[in-house]
């Protein structure tokens, strides 16, 4: 589980937040498209927490379906739902004009609850959101993720470090397509660039001998390198290293590729086509590093500098 449920104070302490779950159960509703016509309140409130309807558009119109919905906020005690924590289904729907159940919890339904539902299939609907479900829905767009932060803060902040998104610092948004079939590299996470040389020796900027850099292209792993090796080494190219695109979205060996490549320059030139490539290469990823490090990056950082991959 991503949500740590917990964070929202139990139901049944005097703290004057013991109503948070069914205000949030009201907001994930309402973020799923139902219009609430009760809202949550203390008072006395026949064995529902709020009601909302739902608008259905049919070849004879709109049909607005009412639902009463049922929070039940177990989490602190870890305890499942039973059939006899939810008495009186079928009346309590009725006596509020209803015509559907809503349980919305956060833990999961027991056995006998479950059996229950399905009994009365045939005269009432029903939708259960336990904690599974209610976490599935929250992580499916950035303005549900918005809503869990509210109630979640401290889940949301350490799902947003381990799923990094890329900064919103162009106008368009970044991307780097395979020189072979076009998909986005950025997104595949299945690329690598490789280098390639004419396999000339020359005299860099400090005397030393060295072989220029005269092309790259980046691609996709596999068919697409295979095909686009085979056409460069026809063009008399040799390859002259790789390097994986998911490493270089890696903030701390982005960091070390650029230093290594203008340490190049310093020493040695490159093709106006391989600078141009790098150039892409760099800016296209930089906004998936402005960002701290996921545990698994820390631990492929750790890897490279340990083993001078």
């Amino acid at each position: 589980m991503i949500i740590n449920f917990k964070e929202i104070p139990q139901a049944n302490l005097g703290s004057g937040l013991q109503d948070t779950f069914e205000l949030f159960s009201r907001e994930f509703l309402e973020a799923m498209g139902f219009t609430t016509i009760e809202h949550p309140d203390r008072g006395a409130d026949g064995k529902k927490d709020l009601i909302v309807s739902e608008t259905r558009s049919g070849i004879g119109g709109e049909t607005v379906i009412k639902w009463l919905v049922s929070c039940k906020h177990y989490i602190h005690s870890g305890k499942s739902v039973s059939d006899t924590d939810e008495p009186d289904i079928i009346d309590r729907v009725a006596a509020h004009k209803c015509v559907g159940f809503i349980g919305f919890y956060s833990t999961l339904p027991a056995t006998s609850l479950s059996n229950k539902l399905r009994g009365y299939k045939d005269r009432l609907e029903y939708i259960v959101f336990d904690k599974e479900r209610i976490e599935r829905e929250l992580l499916k767009s950035a303005d549900r993720i918005k809503l869990a932060n509210r109630f979640f803060p401290t889940s949301i902040a350490k799902h947003l470090l381990q799923n990094p998104k890329p900064a919103k610092i162009f106008q368009e948004e970044p991307k780097l397509n395979c020189q072979f079939c076009g998909k986005d590299l950025l997104k595949t996470k299945n690329g690598l660039f490789v280098v390639w040389s004419d396999g000339k020796e020359r005299i860099g900027k400090n005397g030393d001998s060295f072989v220029e850099e005269q092309d790259v292209y980046y691609s996709c792993k596999g068919n697409c390198d295979n095909r686009l090796d085979y056409a460069y080494r026809k063009k008399g190219l040799e390859n002259a290293g790789w390097n994986d695109i998911d490493d270089l979205l890696i903030p701390t060996l982005f960091i070390k590729s650029i230093m290594a490549y203008l340490n190049q320059l310093s020493k040695e030139t490159v093709s106006h086509d391989v600078h141009e490539k790098m150039k892409h290469i760099y800016l296209n990823a930089f906004p998936h590093v402005l960002r701290d490090l996921t545990d698994k990056e820390k631990e492929r950082v750790k890897l490279i500098m340990e083993f001078g991959l």
